[in-house]
């Protein structure tokens, strides 16, 4: 059908220029008349699917176009981030017909990576027929099927060499830029003060979390882009004040987590160059059970119950620091609530948890109201604030070992990766993958911003990168 209607634009290109410019013209007035954005933005959709039908890679550098600039678009009680999440659906059903018609990539998909997130999957599946919130949770799987066809599927038919990953760079990073521009400017006007930092990135992201992590993500690949150009070009020139500027991004993000994520980053760097993974993943783990024996050794995680008065959102950022090391700031003594909660919930249900969504719906019942703040109401419906307990209270114990399997097996792998990588520039992509999968891995200590709509695609995007560099390097091996 594709090639059908490329067919016949080509044999009637000036007629269906007009026919295009007509109904771009018609549709849009019509929305603008009846006050609904989505018809009249809708040509834009029009062109860029007509594009698509030349070469879908344009529609795959939209998506990262898109992505620091999308915003929530309300449909009744359904929201959607508009543009990206209707062009990843296009690109999902691409991607479908691409594999229907002349399947290529399979070697691919049959990566352990990709197994490993097969395993996943299914494992979504199943929990969707336990699930507490079943609609919620079908809205998840339906969501991260075609996060993971845009971001993994398609790039692997486009991103085939560095020329193709310097474009996909570019598509991300310049719309970033222009978010650091605009929120500092705000940021600016307001006194750069911290009681303005969570809103001034509005309407493109929900909260500085969000912008702070996504500079965080880009931030390794800064170092890699500006090796791409000569000194005293403009281009390197451009690069290196972005370095400077996304650091006092992330400062002024007043995001204390991405704060450490750029000295994590540094380690992470160092970690992986002297091939020092597997120690560091063990050191890891022994203090992951330490601090979790030390909680929960005679309930001592009781003793960190705030004070209901004293806990309050600070105004300042002095006091906010000072409060953090107290645990009295707002934001960490919810966190502790929500995490208390998510605990007892692991116990109820702990095979195949509340389903995907499931934790907002249900945490309140099983909350120590020792720990209550007075933004415990939680009218935004945030989640559990830790992608760990995320996984235990909504997708098992299962679900959560499967994703600590991937992710372990991922770094372990990608320290392999980055050691057979020959090509000087395609070796240093693959560090600065691996290292922002280490401080996305980090953000989410804190977060559960995998399920972000900004975020999430990243992280799968990050892999597609790495499963696509191991592949180049078995065929080398093979070769020699």
């Amino acid at each position: 059908m594709l090639s059908a209607v490329k067919h016949w634009f080509d044999k009637h290109p000036n007629l269906s220029l007009l026919v295009v410019a007509l109904s771009s013209v018609l549709l849009s007035s019509i929305g603008w008349i009846l006050d609904v954005p989505l018809l009249a933005y809708s040509p834009i959709a029009i062109i860029v699917a007509i594009w698509s039908i030349y070469d879908f890679s344009i529609l795959y550098y939209a998506l990262f176009l898109s992505l620091p600039l999308c915003m929530e678009f309300y449909i009744g009680s359904f929201t959607t981030d508009v543009p990206t999440e209707p062009i990843m659906m296009a690109l999902l059903v691409i991607l479908l017909v691409k594999n229907l018609v002349s399947p290529s990539e399979g070697h691919y998909w049959k990566h352990p990576f990709m197994q490993l997130l097969g395993l996943q999957f299914i494992w979504w599946c199943i929990v969707l027929l336990y699930s507490t919130v079943p609609f919620i949770s079908l809205k998840y799987v339906l969501a991260k099927l075609w996060y993971i066809a845009a971001f993994i599927g398609v790039t692997f038919l486009v991103v085939k060499d560095v020329k193709r990953f310097k474009i996909v760079f570019w598509c991300l990073f310049l719309p970033t830029f222009f978010t650091i521009v605009y929120t500092l400017i705000r940021h600016y006007l307001q006194g750069f003060t911290f009681e303005s930092s969570n809103h001034v990135m509005g309407p493109f992201f929900r909260n500085h979390v969000d912008y702070a992590c996504l500079l965080s993500l880009i931030f390794p690949f800064l170092f890699v882009a500006r090796t791409w150009y000569r000194k005293g070009d403009l281009l390197r020139y451009f690069i290196d004040f972005n370095i400077i500027l996304f650091l006092v991004a992330i400062w002024f993000s007043y995001t204390r987590t991405s704060w450490l994520a750029v000295f994590v980053a540094l380690g992470a760097y160092f970690i992986f160059k002297w091939k020092m993974i597997k120690p560091a993943l063990a050191v890891a783990a022994v203090l992951a059970v330490v601090a979790l024996s030390y909680l929960f050794y005679e309930n001592r995680f009781l003793r960190y119950a705030p004070d209901f008065k004293k806990t309050i959102y600070h105004s300042s950022l002095s006091d906010h620091l000072e409060s953090t090391q107290t645990l009295n700031d707002v934001s960490s003594a919810e966190r502790l609530y929500r995490w208390v909660a998510a605990t007892q919930m692991i116990k109820a249900r702990p095979l195949t948890g509340f389903g995907q969504g499931g934790f907002v719906a249900n945490y309140r019942d099983y909350a120590v109201s020792l720990f209550t703040t007075y933004v415990s109401r939680n009218f935004e419906h945030s989640t559990v604030h830790n992608y760990f307990l995320f996984l235990l209270t909504e997708q098992g114990i299962p679900g959560f070992l499967l994703f600590l399997v991937f992710i372990v097996f991922i770094y372990i792998r990608g320290q392999k990766i980055y050691i057979e990588t020959q090509d000087p520039e395609e070796k240093k992509i693959v560090l600065a993958v691996l290292v922002a999968l280490v401080v996305m891995l980090f953000d989410n200590m804190l977060s559960d911003l995998i399920e972000d709509v900004k975020i999430g695609p990243i992280f799968y995007w990050l892999i597609a990168l790495l499963v696509m560099q191991d592949r180049k390097n078995e065929k080398l091996r093979i070769k020699n």
